[in-house]
């Protein structure tokens, strides 16, 4: 994409300071006195892209807020078009084309598609009556060129995730946009519809001049849409340039540190690795992937699931083993989120039969399906997973909280010891006494990891476990997953869209397609990614 080349600051820079787009300029931003952002310069200019990245807690996201009008900082300015602006909050950014689309869902799912196009501007003919069928119509031709294949009369809420995904973003371009603010937009996204949107950011940019700063932590997809990058990390710009000047080894070293680095050197391919190899590297395979052998002859697997039907499953065959990783890997719709809620008891069994253990098992709910063993973590953590005002502390020790009561009285000290004990097993970083809220994305999803692990699970299902964190952090859960497995000897298993997830966490794999899966389990060392593609796509 040809067009004008996007400016930010790396520590000790100063670029020219250009006469038009949206400029973040030395902004400084501190949470109980603990700088996130120290003095970070960014400029987007309309009819290109930027590309940020950085670890978990680099302040991306802190940055997309104070763009956005959500934050105030304590220093520096924000312009338009080279006049300075006040962001006092998210309806001043929007009056001024700025529109942003957070990795958590904003829209209502109540309401219709066409409701919510149209929330708040509301188009009348006359001064009373609404325009019920041109904003019908407006709705339809919207989601047309978004691809997506939905009634606008229809809730929202009756969508998946995916779709409502993409329906926040084609509603935020609706909004007189002229600089559109994206925080991990292909997340819930897949194959088909990934493309779609990159090919849809670059007819915007390229159409109608919209100015694009697009948060991704997939360097394929920000390689392949932004004109140029910049790398935040511990709150400062590191790195930035025009994509083709601004290598990728670079960048995953900045992001994901000197292990990373020392893994591409070892690889002797510092310079010209594709970034799904950068991911390989970083998470500590240079040499292929991680050899895995077969359960050992006579095991006896933990789960057993035969002729599994219920809501969006018509019929699911697989054994899991202890001591083990079982890689769940589908399309959106493919039945494999159903098949963990089921397990767990949150969707009826219609039929089949499940063995936990060696005994029948059938959850009535997930209190149940806890006290047998199993549990699960969500993979929308916004929607079902934290409680956002309590400390990470509480929300690790929510579910057993039985456990520290004494006659009605909570002991305190003893959950702090418990919920410390499973945050310093994960790493957790940031003030553990704040609401959990306060926490980087990547950090928060250490805590559900904690919590899970306080439950103190034999069966554990993840389903998205690593979705929005950086390399660093998936490298850090990928770690933690295997050893649960191997040296505790826990069923640990994980559902994912991304299919280099799958082959690097697992020691055996499953697809599921239209609700159905067959039994055939697969060593994750002996798939590659075109043939568990093929698979899942039901071409195999």
């Amino acid at each position: 994409m040809n067009g004008p080349t996007a400016t930010a600051t790396p520590a000790g820079g100063a670029p020219p300071v250009p006469a038009e787009g949206l400029r973040a300029e030395g902004i400084v931003k501190r949470y109980a006195g603990v700088p996130v952002l120290s003095g970070v310069t960014v400029t987007v200019r309309p009819g290109e892209v930027v590309g940020l990245v950085g670890h978990n807690g680099a302040g991306k996201s802190t940055l997309l807020r104070t763009l956005s009008g959500a934050t105030r900082p304590d220093e520096g300015t924000i312009s338009v078009n080279g006049g300075r602006i006040a962001l006092t909050g998210p309806a001043v950014a929007l009056k001024a084309g700025i529109s942003t689309v957070y990795q958590e869902l904003s829209l209502l799912p109540n309401l219709t598609i066409t409701q919510n196009v149209f929330l708040g501007r509301e188009r009348r003919r006359g001064t009373r009556t609404l325009d019920g069928e041109g904003m019908r119509r407006a709705a339809r031709d919207l989601v047309g060129r978004f691809g997506l294949r939905v009634d606008v009369d229809r809730p929202l809420g009756h969508y998946p995730v995916a779709t409502r995904q993409l329906l926040e973003i084609a509603v935020a371009t609706e909004r007189d946009t002229r600089f559109l603010l994206l925080d991990e937009p292909t997340t819930s996204l897949e194959g088909e519809q990934v493309d779609r949107l990159l090919e849809l950011i670059k007819s915007l940019t390229r159409e109608s001049g919209l100015g694009v700063l697009l948060v991704d932590h997939k360097l394929d997809e920000l390689y392949a849409v932004a004109d140029s990058v910049v790398a935040l990390v511990d709150g400062q710009v590191r790195i930035a340039g025009p994509v083709e000047e601004v290598d990728r080894a670079d960048v995953v070293r900045a992001i994901a540190g000197e292990e990373a680095a020392v893994h591409l050197a070892e690889a002797g391919q510092y310079d010209q690795l594709p970034a799904e190899e950068l991911v390989d590297l970083a998470g500590g395979r240079p040499q292929g992937r991680r050899p895995v052998s077969p359960p050992p002859d006579g095991a006896r697997p933990s789960l057993r699931v035969r002729g599994l039907r219920g809501p969006g499953l018509s019929d699911v065959s697989l054994d899991a083993y202890p001591g083990r990783v079982l890689g769940v890997y589908g399309l959106i719709g493919s039945g494999r989120t159903e098949f963990l809620r089921a397990l767990v008891g949150l969707d009826g069994i219609d039929a089949g039969r499940v063995e936990l253990f060696g005994e029948p098992y059938r959850p009535r709910n997930p209190s149940h399906a806890q006290r047998a063993g199993v549990v699960y973590l969500t993979e929308e953590r916004k929607v079902d997973g934290i409680v956002p005002e309590l400390d990470s502390a509480t929300n690790v020790v929510l579910p057993v909280l039985h456990g520290f009561s004494r006659y009605g009285v909570l002991d305190r000290r003893a959950m702090a010891r418990s919920a410390t004990r499973f945050m310093d097993q994960l790493h957790v970083r940031g003030d553990r006494d704040a609401p959990v809220v306060s926490l980087s994305g990547g950090n928060q999803q250490k805590v559900l990891l904690a919590r899970a692990l306080a439950q103190e699970p034999r069966l554990l299902l993840l389903d998205e476990p690593t979705k929005g964190v950086d390399i660093g952090v998936k490298t850090e859960i990928h770690r933690l997953l295997r050893r649960l497995a191997s040296e505790q000897g826990m069923t640990v298993v994980v559902v994912s869209s991304e299919e280099e997830e799958i082959l690097d966490v697992s020691d055996d794999v499953v697809t599921f397609s239209h609700g159905r899966c067959d039994g055939g389990t697969q060593l994750a060392s002996e798939l590659s990614l075109v043939k568990l593609r093929r698979v899942a796509w039901g071409a195999a």
